[in-house]
């Protein structure tokens, strides 16, 4: 209770000490002087920018922290003339400054915040200004308001400012994945970091806490730290806001190294949110994410990607006779390690990826289009396959006819690498949990539930062929077989189709065409091999024709160019009733009063596409969020976007989708209740239930 009278007595001080320097005669001039820096000067239409915000203080004097503490307020930064994107403001680890019975956030003497932002798509020729108008609060024995107008210009042919950049990144903190959680107990806040280095923190001193969000600590306290091999347990006194109000926080651990350097990481912290789907990954534990992992690889087998494969698989057992058993057994475990062995390569791609500090999550590949027209070949391949217009054994043709024969082994083994990698677009409930949780352990961890969700994939394959009973219900062989064998070259083709599609939002037009004029080269050298005349001479002019039609298919791969970052063809072709996601859009709206719904999404997330065919792009869902006055923010992850992995990261996510409703601020208090993550699979009245939903 004395504490909260404190914190009380604070605001009003800090309130007056706001007010007065109207009145103070010491305000004849800014105490805070204030330049841009740019990171590049010489840039074109839709390019992104890194700026320093460079703050010199006069001796004695001090600024805010994004948290300021007990009293003062961050600075507001406007941006002006173009028409730029704003990305939030990237803060170096701010000291503490006691003042009184209080103790404040910020910054002494010099300091130089960052700011990424993006020029709008068309901007003018010739030299452009932009400008800010930057609020600041100073403060010494008195607190003054300090309005700057500054400025930079870009295409005027003046130096950038890489080498003052680079030592402000060097001031940030370290963004680092480990996995932290928040609780309390006992009048303490109790952050757990988990790290993947066993004694990160086994001799480190000086450990300080500084929450981003205001209200969750004590500021007059110290923080206490215990350590054991790869944890991290932080105790704070609390403060006085409700934890239930911070779901996603972000914190910044400073600390002394073993040399006397000050150095800090910042961490992301899930405290939970009560009617979400899937809790947060960091509290369900390693033999329960195992558990999700499994789950979501059987459930995988049901996804319109992989279906196709397991059919034909499937129906080739209902040749085989019970006395077969053990051919059969054998064929299953190659199918097994097959995809085993695929999990582990895209696994160990991963999780090395993000132990270098590449934001990437489950389906990177296929944000690559290298990745993405390969598959589409490779489906096309199997179609023509399928289709009689060649003869090759991938495991999935001539059902049952060397399924009998060890030689045909090889063929189950890389029809479960082919199931893998026709898998890695689908996001199957379940999954999404157990992915977030992997991408947060330490490598052994992660590997072991990668390996589950592929076993989960094998599982049902695997029961046919060591449980001949299931094999009775199968239909019995017959001519059929062989029309269903055509016939599912069809959905093959679909899928070459799709991913086509999928590549039209990342490369330009002629690498479009190039893509498609493969696919011929591929089906004509294919007719070529099929037909050569078997003469030495005419043997060999084919043979010529073909490797430089398959020459032509190799070119498609270097002859690709991205398309800019941005909308991709489908945002730009539909009738948009939401806009693009960005960290400062969704903040702006987060401080306003109505409800927001975020939509995260990829053109070759195929669970995306159906949710937003049959529960998000529907004249009742569009209905629902027109009533509610509903904000609708969708990030597109077709192509790699830090912004959208990052809030990935928040939730507990490695991919695509997820789908987070904040409710709106309740007229009692004022205040949001927590956010809600939807399930994974959508339906309309789950949507509008979430949004209709009433809080306190």
């Amino acid at each position: 209770m004395f504490q909260k009278h404190f914190l009380s007595l604070g605001l009003i001080l800090s309130f007056f000490i706001v007010i007065l320097p109207s009145f103070a005669a010491d305000n004849s001039g800014n105490h805070v002087s204030i330049r841009l820096l740019p990171e590049k000067t010489d840039l074109k239409s839709g390019e992104t920018v890194t700026v320093g915000i460079e703050q010199t203080i006069d001796s004695g004097w001090h600024v805010y922290w994004v948290n300021p503490g007990d009293s003062g307020t961050a600075a507001r930064i406007t941006w002006k003339g173009l028409d730029v994107k704003a990305a939030p403001v990237q803060w170096p680890t701010p000291k503490k400054l006691p003042l009184g019975p209080l103790v404040n956030f910020g910054y002494e003497e010099n300091v130089v915040l960052l700011q990424d932002l993006t020029l709008p798509e068309k901007i003018p020729e010739g030299p452009q200004e932009i400008s800010a108008t930057i609020d600041i609060l100073v403060c010494h024995e008195i607190c003054i308001p300090e309005p700057h107008e500054v400025s930079f210009f870009i295409n005027e042919g003046r130096d950038p400012a890489l080498a003052a950049i680079e030592k402000a990144r060097a001031q940030l903190p370290l963004d680092m994945g480990w996995a932290t959680t928040l609780s309390e107990a006992n009048g303490d806040l109790i952050v757990t970091v988990n790290t993947d280095t066993p004694s990160a923190f086994a001799k480190l001193k000086s450990i300080d806490l500084y929450p981003e969000e205001w209200g969750l600590i004590l500021n007059t306290e110290k923080t206490r730290a215990q350590k054991s091999a790869s944890t991290l347990t932080l105790r704070h006194k609390r403060g006085e806001r409700a934890l239930s109000e911070v779901p996603v926080s972000k914190l910044v651990i400073s600390y002394e190294d073993v040399q006397g350097q000050r150095k800090a990481v910042r961490v992301s912290t899930l405290s939970g949110a009560p009617g979400a789907t899937d809790a947060p990954p960091s509290n369900i534990g390693f033999l329960k994410a195992i558990l999700l992992a499994l789950l979501g690889g059987i459930v995988l087998n049901l996804m319109p990607c992989v279906f196709p494969v397991l059919s034909m698989k499937a129906l080739s057992l209902a040749q085989m006779k019970d006395k077969e058993i053990g051919i059969a057994r054998k064929h299953g475990i190659a199918y097994t390690l097959g995809i085993l062995a695929c999990f582990t390569v895209i696994a160990g791609i991963l999780i090395a990826l993000k132990a270098g500090g590449t934001q990437v999550g489950w389906g990177f590949q296929l944000q690559h289009p290298g990745v993405t027209l390969f598959l589409a070949y490779l489906f096309f391949i199997l179609g023509l396959n399928l289709a009689g217009f060649f003869e090759i054994n991938f495991g999935l043709s001539n059902a049952g006819q060397k399924l009998t024969a060890n030689s045909g082994l090889s063929g189950s083994f890389f029809t479960g690498v082919l199931a893998t990698l026709v898998a890695t677009p689908c996001t199957a409930p379940f999954m999404g949990v157990a992915m977030g949780y992997a991408l947060t352990q330490p490598y052994y961890i992660a590997l072991s539930i990668f390996l589950a969700l592929g076993f989960g994939l094998a599982l049902p394959y695997l029961a046919l062929t060591f449980i001949p009973a299931l094999r009775h219900i199968l239909p019995r062989p017959g001519a059929w077989m062989e029309r269903l064998r055509q016939f599912l070259a069809f959905p093959m083709f679909a899928s070459a189709c799709w991913l086509i599609w999928v590549l039209s939002q990342q490369i330009d037009h002629m690498g479009q065409f190039a893509a498609l004029l493969g696919m011929l080269a591929i089906a004509f050298g294919i007719w070529l091999w099929k037909y050569r005349p078997a003469h030495i001479a005419g043997h060999l002019f084919y043979l010529i024709v073909m490797i430089a039609s398959f020459g032509f298919v190799v070119s498609t791969f270097f002859t690709m160019k991205p398309i800019e970052t941005g909308a991709t063809a489908e945002a730009i072709s539909e009738e948009q009733n939401w806009e693009d996601f960005s960290q400062a859009k969704l903040q702006e709206y987060l401080e306003g009063d109505a409800p927001v719904f975020v939509n995260m999404t990829a053109a070759w997330c195929i669970t995306c596409k159906v949710n937003e065919k049959v529960a998000l792009n529907t004249d009742s869902t569009r209905k629902v969020f027109a009533d509610n006055h509903v904000q609708y923010l969708k990030g597109d992850w077709t192509n790699q976007n830090p912004e959208i992995t990052s809030f990935l990261e928040e939730y507990g996510r490695s991919g695509v989708p997820i789908y987070v409703y904040y409710g709106p601020r309740a007229e009692k208090h004022g205040v949001r209740p927590e956010p809600v993550v939807l399930p994974q699979i959508l339906t309309p009245g789950l949507v509008e239930n979430a949004i209709t939903q009433k809080g306190d």
